[in-house]
């Protein structure tokens, strides 16, 4: 497609989904999803678990089953769940490049018979046929939907070419969108960027995840793919909660004046101080938490989902991600309310175990061979082990960046590496993990 057509397209697109959070059910002033409510997504992986009660604000649902041409088995029975919501349920679609498993179907498809060799005419036909299978699915279970959400995450298959996987994603959204679809982006920042690069294709974002409740909030400056953020993901026991961005939680705010004092507060291993703002700058240092850096008076920088401040330790200058420094008063700071969700409440908490290298529960693998778990906490190595007795092929691990890891029991020892260097205490605390089971 020309650029220029390619351009005008995305600003129609923009234009159009634009009034995603305004999209009426009953009355022109009810939007989608109310700013501030918290709601919940759910598919295959709880089809085994009772799902939450009522009241929620909004719902969305799973069409596929954690890969694309797959399905949820549960789709019909968890729509009619969501709608009790009173609000148009969401779906979601799972995506990949032409790689691997279905990489036939990319083959043959509106933009013709493709060479093997013709990239770009297997990554059209791609994204246009995942898109197609999923609404065929869902049209099937007599499902529709208020907004679609393609869910782009690095625990899929991907190409290592960032423009053919964006020719991908840009094909599903062009088939949703003919079809008369409202579409969003699932994603974290650092994913987006790992899988589809530069692409923007300027949609409503649904952020994967936040660690908690309180921290939701502020994941919704964490901007990616040219769109705001609507949603932000965090987990509560076995089921994904949604928060609802709130316009004033879209507006970054500066962390204090400059000459201040601020403190590293990463949420594992330490901070990168880069030379310029954005994950491609380099890194000049790694500051433990608990070191004191001075705010510069230069402006809150907006890259790649992420404000960034320059900071200096007095010896090094740098800009560090918003997020992980507070500032220092001389009390105790007491952090700011977190807006009360509009008539959602959380499934109960089930209190979180002493570490001990389980899981909460007995995996329940589903038609795809997935199963969402809780590991308790311990080290990387009980984890493994704790995978390896479930029955499962691989643990994906997910860390607060939105990256995952894949864990393989028994596997190669140099695989493991990674992992065991970005969790060398392992976990403190209850993690999601999500199974997978081969054959």
């Amino acid at each position: 497609m020309p650029k220029q057509i390619a351009a005008l397209v995305a600003v129609l697109a923009t234009l159009l989904l634009g009034t995603l959070i305004l999209a009426p059910r009953a009355s022109a002033d009810e939007p989608l999803f109310p700013g501030g409510s918290t709601g919940y997504d759910v598919s295959f992986p709880q089809c085994s678990l009772p799902l939450p009660s009522q009241p929620y604000a909004f719902a969305i649902v799973g069409v596929t089953g954690g890969r694309p041409f797959t399905t949820n088995p549960c789709l019909a029975t968890q729509y009619q769940w969501a709608l009790k919501s009173g609000r148009p349920p969401g779906l979601y679609v799972n995506t990949k490049s032409p790689v691997g498993m279905n990489a036939e179907e990319a083959l043959t498809g509106p933009a013709g018979n493709c060479l093997p060799t013709d990239e770009a005419c297997k990554a059209d036909n791609f994204g246009y046929k995942l898109a197609l299978h999923a609404v065929a699915h869902a049209k099937a279970q007599n499902v529709t939907a208020g907004s679609w959400w393609l869910d782009i995450e690095t625990m899929n298959t991907w190409s290592a070419d960032t423009a053919m996987n964006a020719r991908v994603i840009a094909s599903a959204i062009r088939f949703l969108q003919n079809e008369g679809k409202l579409v969003g982006i699932y994603s974290s920042p650092q994913q987006w960027i790992e899988i589809a690069g530069s692409y923007q294709p300027g949609l409503p974002v649904w952020v994967a995840m936040a660690p908690n409740a309180a921290a939701a909030p502020g994941y919704c400056t964490r901007e990616f793919a040219g769109g705001e953020v609507h949603l932000v993901q965090y987990i509560v026991n076995n089921f994904d909660v949604n928060y609802a961005c709130r316009l004033v939680d879209r507006v970054p705010q500066p962390i204090g004046p400059a000459g201040s004092t601020v403190l590293v507060m990463p949420d594992g291993g330490c901070l990168n101080m880069r030379a310029t703002p954005g994950l491609s700058g380099r890194i000049s240092a790694c500051l433990a938490t608990g070191t004191r850096l001075t705010l510069l008076p230069d402006a809150l920088v907006n890259a790649d989902g992420f404000h960034w401040h320059r900071v200096t330790t007095g010896t090094t200058s740098g800009w560090v991600v918003s997020v992980y420094i507070q500032p220092v008063t001389s009390t105790t700071p007491t952090p700011a309310p977190t807006p009360t969700p509009i008539a959602t409440p959380l499934p109960t908490p089930t209190p979180v175990p002493t570490p001990s290298g389980t899981f909460a529960a007995p995996p329940r693998f589903g038609a795809a061979g997935q199963s969402l778990v809780v590991f308790v906490g311990g080290t990387v190595d009980q984890l493994e082990a704790a995978t390896s007795a479930a029955g499962a092929s691989g643990a994906w691990i997910q860390e607060s960046s939105g990256a995952y890891h894949l864990l393989i029991p028994g596997g190669p020892a140099f695989l493991k590496v990674p992992i065991v260097a970005r969790f060398p205490s392992g976990f403190a605390a209850a993690t999601a993990v999500m199974l997978t089971k081969q054959g």
